[in-house]
């Protein structure tokens, strides 16, 4: 009876240390020998801006939000075998303060480092309040309430290995000159890596312009991109005007929305691309075009030009390097990084401290985000300025977020569904919706698990529409 009762103690403190562990306001992570990440307290969530579920597992390399922190005590740890404390500074402009820990074996190797992380923004707060007068503070938030938030050198949050790879390659040709056609649906993040790219570009130091081509009408958009010259409109500047395409000279210019341009424009910006040159309206004198394009559009360019109503020869200038972004609902992992980055971003904005429950995290994961990334964004801004409780919950979701219900497979699949052509439905709605995000018989094999020659019969059995390099 006594070992019972000692058992059931251990097991309660263990359970109570887990308690205790995830309701400290810092941050706790032990990492083994091999770099393994064996344990995460809930506060872990908020610097690393994932699930401490998605933390536990990993080595810390597979972490990206790690190695965004500078700079990196592990190495420093390992050669010094003794504790270690540095303060880190993330991408964001956040500082904390790490103190890591090595604990060593009898041979004097390392069996584990145990990190602990504190923010370094609410212990200065604490201090000011200790410290400093009720004016100066006033003064202190006046002047925070002036500046506003901008994500340094528009770093992609990529958590999702899809995403990741797709980062991974926008970098990589980011280094060349070629057009870049950009493809996803509205607010999947399109215009964040274009400045992703340019900023990865040997033209980062040069303009980078954007012009949203459904947001001007026609006779507007010719002047925007092309200027004009001395003259050439009744109540136009005297001087002239210089068009987006020279004012980005030796820089990057973001075309988004390029389906949206009308068939004239759509011709002669094609001559920009191909002869790297242009003339601005009423003007005499051809100028030099060297300028990086990279255009974006969330529509299906192939079916505007069997429609007729864009360009072929155009397709081809534009679609050099073609990036497609899947959209939000197929890349889960990118859902908790995103909210807390967003969550951090505003906090700064607006002056305030929240964390998000895992309930609210678990809500959030089974969202449809038809508005993509600025669908959540939106959200984690309105609910940092309404909700005053420090941790923002599902009671604090706006009504369309309620769970959906579980769908019986009698309601789905009644006994007079013929099972052949249910087969057909699911294997055309799998091999559609595949195409769609991959648009490459290889990678939908991939995706089904089938072969590429399978998944080229089965693309021509389902799919109206196929790219000629399918």
């Amino acid at each position: 009876m006594t070992d019972k009762k000692a058992d059931t103690q251990k097991k309660l403190s263990r359970q109570l240390l887990k308690t205790i562990l995830d309701n400290l306001y810092d941050e706790v992570v032990a990492v083994d020998a091999n770099d393994r990440i064996i344990y995460a307290n809930k506060a872990s969530e908020k610097h690393y801006s994932v699930r401490k579920s998605s933390l536990v597992g990993k080595y810390v390399h597979e972490v990206p939000a790690w190695a965004n922190w500078e700079p990196n005590t592990l190495p420093t740890v390992k050669r010094a075998k003794k504790r270690v404390t540095l303060e880190q500074t993330s991408p964001l402009g956040e500082k904390i303060l790490t103190t890591a820990t090595p604990v060593l074996n009898q041979n004097n190797d390392i069996e584990m480092i145990v990190y602990n992380v504190r923010d370094v923004a609410q212990l200065e707060s604490v201090k000011q309040g200790l410290e400093l007068t009720r004016e100066l503070l006033e003064e202190i938030e006046s002047q925070k309430g002036e500046k506003t938030f901008a994500l340094p050198n528009c770093d992609m949050v990529a958590a999702d290995k899809e995403m990741q790879k797709l980062t991974a390659l926008a970098e990589s040709v980011a280094v060349v000159d070629a057009t870049i056609l950009l493809q996803g649906e509205s607010g999947t993040g399109k215009g964040l890596l274009a400045k992703f790219i340019h900023n990865k570009s040997l033209r980062k130091e040069a303009p980078f312009l954007v012009i949203n081509c459904a947001a001007i009408p026609e006779n507007l958009l010719e002047s925007e991109l092309f200027g004009y010259a001395p003259g050439t409109f009744t109540g136009g500047h005297k001087d002239g005007k210089k068009g987006l395409i020279e004012l980005a000279q030796g820089g990057t210019l973001f075309l988004d929305e390029i389906a949206e341009l009308s068939p004239n424009l759509q011709a002669k910006f094609l001559h920009v691309i191909q002869e790297k040159q242009f003339m601005p309206l009423g003007g005499r004198e051809v100028k030099t075009a060297d300028v990086r394009i990279i255009a974006a559009t969330n529509r299906h360019l192939i079916e505007m030009i069997k429609e007729g109503s864009f360009r072929e020869d155009l397709y081809y200038r534009l679609n050099v390097i073609s990036l497609l972004i899947p959209p939000l609902r197929e890349r889960p992992e990118d859902i908790p990084t995103l909210a807390y980055t967003f969550l951090r971003k505003f906090d700064k904005k607006y002056n305030t401290s929240h964390d998000l429950s895992t309930e609210f995290m678990d809500c959030l994961l089974l969202h449809p985000w038809n508005g993509n990334i600025r669908e959540l964004e939106n959200l984690m801004e309105r609910l940092t300025v309404t909700i005053k409780e420090p941790i923002i919950d599902v009671t604090h979701l706006p009504a369309h977020f309620s769970e959906p219900q579980e769908i019986s497979c009698r309601e789905l699949f009644p006994l007079n569904t013929s099972l052949d052509d249910l087969k057909e439905e699911i294997e055309k709605d799998l091999v559609q919706r595949a195409y769609e995000r991959y648009r490459s018989s290889r990678k939908v094999g991939k995706s089904l698990k089938i072969s590429q020659t399978k998944a080229s019969r089965l693309i021509r059995k389902h799919v109206d529409r196929v790219d000629s390099d399918s």
